[in-house]
């Protein structure tokens, strides 16, 4: 294994645990994160020299984490709502790993601009296939989606379901709205 190998290696074990130490201590300093990685300060601070871009560069490794997933959801080559699906509980599934991650930048990691891109490039594929209404821009209806997402990593009671049920509700809420239908309306009294 060449050294660049073992770095890239050491780099990625660091926010992994990084991102686990912080769920656990929203405010876990570098020593915290060094024991949960299994490395010692020095190594450490070689990867980062500081706690603030320690945190950005987790979040870009979030966002790289995410693409990655879309990519093994295999979206492609199945029916839109499974497409729907597969996305949303792949992000969410990578989201719960980094979810304490929130950098608050002016603009966005060329990786968070290729999320929100596959949300867009999936919505404009349900309009065309008419499954997604197509009075709104695809570009509202991905914001919208990625809200959603946003909102079970990140909100109770949603963040409190487990992947599957917080899947099922959201993909039942983008493809449904929020919307009574004739079936499950009440008679009138």
């Amino acid at each position: 294994m060449s050294t660049s190998d073992s770095m890239a290696r050491t780099r990625d074990a660091i926010l992994r645990a990084a991102a686990t130490a912080l769920r656990t201590h929203e405010r876990a300093g570098m020593a915290d994160i060094a024991a949960a990685a299994g490395v010692g300060r020095a190594t450490l601070y070689r990867h980062f020299a500081t706690r603030d871009d320690l945190l950005v560069e987790l979040g870009r490794f979030a966002a790289e984490e995410s693409i990655r997933v879309i990519d093994a959801a295999g979206i492609d080559g199945v029916a839109t709502e499974a497409a729907l699906t597969r996305l949303t509980r792949a992000l969410l599934t990578a989201g719960r790993e980094f979810w304490v991650v929130s950098t608050h930048r002016p603009q966005l990691w060329p990786e968070e601009e290729e999320v929100g891109e596959r949300l867009r490039i999936l919505a404009e594929r349900g309009q065309r296939e008419g499954v997604l209404r197509a009075d709104v821009p695809a570009e509202l209806l991905a914001a919208a989606h990625g809200a959603l997402i946003l909102g079970a990593l990140t909100l109770a009671p949603l963040s409190e379901l487990g992947v599957e049920d917080a899947t099922d509700t959201i993909v039942r809420l983008y493809l449904q709205g929020a919307r009574l239908t004739p079936t499950e309306a009440s008679p009138p009294p």
